[in-house]
């Protein structure tokens, strides 16, 4: 039984008088300042834009000012010189609509490149890298410094929509392909091709209301402002077409509440009146019913598709939310979740972690063709680039950002923990390395107040007005720039440590991790072209690894939230780190050579060794240590469980 299902069972005869029994069974109690004060979700995922392309130049968040980026990421090879981050200047550009760009299984993991993350030009075009400020998505900025956004929040798989909303609903994509799957690419919509269980179905049997609110008309022209894009996965389960043409009415109640139809209704040409696009999730909430878990699925026009306008997309979310805001007593007890299914082909610049090969349910024939069969090395599934995810709660009010590690099975694992009802789809490594959104909330906390927000109406109209007049966007001259200042930061689960000793003809990687969820370091060894590995540890555990060399070395290691080791030389001088509890990092370097070597206006004499403590400002440190032919460098952050501020 779920732990909700007290306030939101749905059985029986029950069903059939849901409109006057909910409000009854759904009737606030006192909080108790924990999760189980949650009593609706909302879900609403977007499309196709990435984190950086979005958010990147927002203070606070990890973005084109990050001091701990993998080498050279911003400077992406073109046909000549590096093409960096442009911005798509949306007042003298029709920045508003700039179609897609490749965004399939293969050349996403083109632009991965075994995490070496340096061909995104070659495989999505140099218009990758354009991006958005502030004054671009006024609206979605604003939203996201008001609450709290999510800057370690990967896509599932690094491929199209349909796969990664796959995972979003059902926490897989068939990998061994038992019903239907392996699932990399789009399948036609609407067709019933896979058989596996989704989560809205445990959720039935657990008596756990649910619902998708989707406008049930045919694709509008030319906008597409009525429909669902076929961005509903339901639509693709067999179970779900064989319960909207069951004669039993409790079979059939599966598909109506997917949102299914024996037929769409033709287009009503109200696409642009959002009251009748979103009327029945409207109603819902000022009648006081809605369930408690709503997926709500825009239509093209609205979904922030790169041919589609952010700016319409804001005209969407604020009218959604607006509903919410003008019930106190829904907007108090009620989470809203926006993410967005992939990056399309936009260019994001932090790796996402990738499991260790063979890892069951996570690895598939590399050359995946849309027809054919698949060939090749085996390659990752996911995850795939970072995307954004704005956290809209009285709980996570504030204008936060969190640093936590997540994908679209976060979701899910949120969904998990409220409601009792598990998702066994879920891969065991997903698991270890995702959090599941709860540290993006303080549920002793609860500030209900609405923000001031851009009049999302108002930038539509002006949009409107000006976009269609403007040239359509080109490549811009590269601009790396991050608006000052910090934010508010949410305690992370991880303490990562590192450092490297140089034996003969090789390096010893000490890689720690004293927190309480796994986290992945990767390795990179640019003595050798930049071949990464990448290590999965354990809470409160240790491990090891090798990089061979020759003469000399240099290495980084780099791990979330941040954190960076950076290791050149040769032998002869090796820095080890010790962490305390205090939280406090202490860095001992030992001069095993012959001669006194001068390190950071210390000298070392030959066969001894030095501690130095590391200074910290907000649990921040970054530190170097320089001797001729030699560098060592060791920056991240020390968690206490307290909330502090983001990072340089």
């Amino acid at each position: 039984m779920g732990r909700i299902r007290r306030r939101t069972v749905l059985g029986g005869a029950a069903a059939a008088t849901v409109a006057g029994s909910l409000a009854a069974a759904c009737a606030a109690p006192a909080r108790k300042g924990t999760i189980d004060d949650v009593r609706h979700v909302v879900v609403l995922m977007q499309e196709n834009r990435s984190f950086d392309h979005y958010y990147g130049t927002m203070a606070g968040v990890r973005g084109f000012g990050d001091r701990a980026a993998l080498r050279d990421v911003f400077r992406q090879r073109g046909k000549g010189a590096p093409v960096l981050p442009f911005r798509i200047d949306t007042s003298v550009v029709d920045g508003q609509d700039l179609g897609e760009l490749p965004h399939d299984w293969n050349s996403t993991h083109r632009a991965w490149n075994g995490g070496a993350y340096d061909a995104w030009v070659a495989a999505k075009s140099p218009m990758t890298m354009g991006y958005f400020t502030r004054d671009d998505i006024p609206f979605q900025r604003a939203l996201a410094g008001a609450f709290t956004l999510c800057d370690h929040y990967f896509c599932s798989i690094q491929g199209p929509t349909q796969p990664n909303r796959l995972f979003h609903w059902t926490g897989t994509i068939d990998p061994d392909g038992v019903a239907g799957g392996p699932v990399t690419h789009n399948f036609p919509d609407y067709e019933p091709s896979f058989r596996w269980t989704t989560y809205p179905e445990r959720l039935e049997s657990a008596g756990i209301t649910w619902r998708i609110y989707a406008n049930d008309e045919e694709r509008g022209v030319p906008e597409h402002f009525v429909g669902d894009y076929g961005d509903n996965p339901l639509w693709l389960f067999r179970n779900f077409h064989d319960a909207l043409y069951s004669m039993d009415p409790v079979k059939r109640r599966l598909a109506e509440r997917a949102n299914l139809r024996t037929k769409l209704l033709p287009d009503s040409g109200k696409g642009k009146d959002l009251d009748h696009v979103l009327a029945e999730f409207l109603a819902d909430c000022a009648a006081g019913t809605l369930p408690a878990v709503s997926w709500v699925v825009a239509p093209y026009g609205y979904c922030e598709h790169p041919a589609a306008r952010p700016v319409d997309g804001a005209a969407y979310l604020q009218r959604m939310l607006k509903a919410l805001w003008d019930k106190p007593e829904l907007w108090e007890s009620t989470v809203v979740f926006i993410n967005y299914d992939e990056n399309d082909g936009f260019f994001d610049h932090v790796v996402p972690p990738t499991p260790p090969p063979g890892t069951p349910g996570e690895y598939l024939p590399g050359n995946r063709p849309e027809k054919g069969g698949a060939s090749g090395a085996p390659m990752p599934i996911g995850l795939g680039p970072r995307v954004p995810m704005t956290v809209v709660s009285p709980w996570s009010r504030g204008g936060w950002v969190n640093s936590q590690v997540f994908d679209h099975t976060s979701v899910l694992r949120f969904l998990e923990t409220w409601t009792g009802v598990r998702e066994p789809n879920i891969s065991a490594w997903r698991r270890a390395i995702c959090g599941d959104l709860t540290s993006c909330f303080d549920f002793r906390a609860h500030d209900t107040t609405i923000p001031l927000l851009p009049d999302a109406d108002a930038l539509r109209a002006e949009a409107d007005r000006t976009q269609s007049r403007l040239p359509k966007p080109g490549l811009g001259p590269g601009a790396l720039v991050q608006d000052p200042g910090t934010a508010k930061a949410r305690p992370l689960p991880y303490q990562p440590v590192a450092w490297a000793t140089a034996g003969p003809g090789a390096l010893e990687l000490h890689l720690a991790n004293h927190g309480t969820q796994t986290l992945q370091l990767a390795a990179y060894a640019y003595h050798a072209g930049g071949t990464s590995q990448r290590f999965d540890v354990g809470p409160k555990s240790e491990l090891t690894g090798e990089i061979p060399y020759a003469e000399s070395y240099d290495i980084a290691i780099h791990g979330p939230n941040g954190f960076v080791v950076e290791a050149s030389g040769k032998a002869g001088l090796d820095a080890s780190v010790t962490f305390t509890s205090a939280p406090a990092l202490r860095v001992t370097v030992t001069n095993s050579g012959p001669a006194p070597v001068a390190l950071n206006g210390v000298t070392i004499a030959p066969k001894t060794s030095h501690d130095f403590p590391v200074p910290a400002k907000n649990g921040w440190y970054d530190v170097t240590f320089e001797a001729p032919g030699w560098r060592r460098r060791f920056a991240g952050h020390l968690e206490d469980g307290r909330p502090s501020r983001t990072g340089p």
